[in-house]
């Protein structure tokens, strides 16, 4: 699956990006090179036009041991970030979805 051009990626996508971006250098901060090293693998899938980043990206987000339950949304140092990286992503994978369906 390869990014085709959507109504509204060009400003999701480049704001998915800086937020995976400050997220990962964040979570580095924090010595978390799990979470870390999976954004960052996304980012580059996504960066490079590979749309299966999405999916693998939202994956994190889900389940016992996902990263919303390392950094819940409450936690305003990462999880706020977090929340908003999810809500990107979902959005640009429902329009992706949307628009192949």
């Amino acid at each position: 699956m390869t990014w085709s051009r959507m109504p509204g990626e060009h400003e999701r996508l480049p704001a998915l990006l800086a937020a995976l971006t400050a997220a990962e250098n964040r979570l580095r901060q924090l010595g978390d090179d799990h979470w870390a090293d999976w954004l960052g693998r996304d980012r580059v899938r996504l960066a490079q036009g590979d749309g299966h980043g999405l999916e693998h990206l939202t994956q994190a987000f889900g389940g016992m041991g996902s990263i919303n339950d390392v950094y819940p949304p409450d936690d305003a140092d990462v999880g706020a970030a977090l929340a908003d990286i999810y809500g990107l992503a979902a959005q640009l994978l429902a329009d992706r979805r949307a628009r192949d369906s």
